[in-house]
């Protein structure tokens, strides 16, 4: 699976600090947080956050 920033749900910034073997389906989920305002993601948001994040890069511009 890729792995692409997603936006925060409180600040809306797309800079996530993910570690190197992070794996959004791994157990137990994480750590990522936002780079900006420090709130960590939960792994619904954070996958929802990706599934947008990986139809936006199939989508034709």
């Amino acid at each position: 699976m890729t792995v692409l920033p997603v936006p925060c749900p409180q600040c809306g910034e797309a800079q996530n600090v993910i570690p190197g073997n992070f794996d959004p389906e791994g157990e137990p989920f994480g750590p990522v947080s936002c780079m900006v305002c420090g709130r960590d993601f939960v792994r619904e948001e954070f996958l929802a956050g990706l599934k947008q994040r990986l139809v936006e890069m199939e989508s034709p511009s």
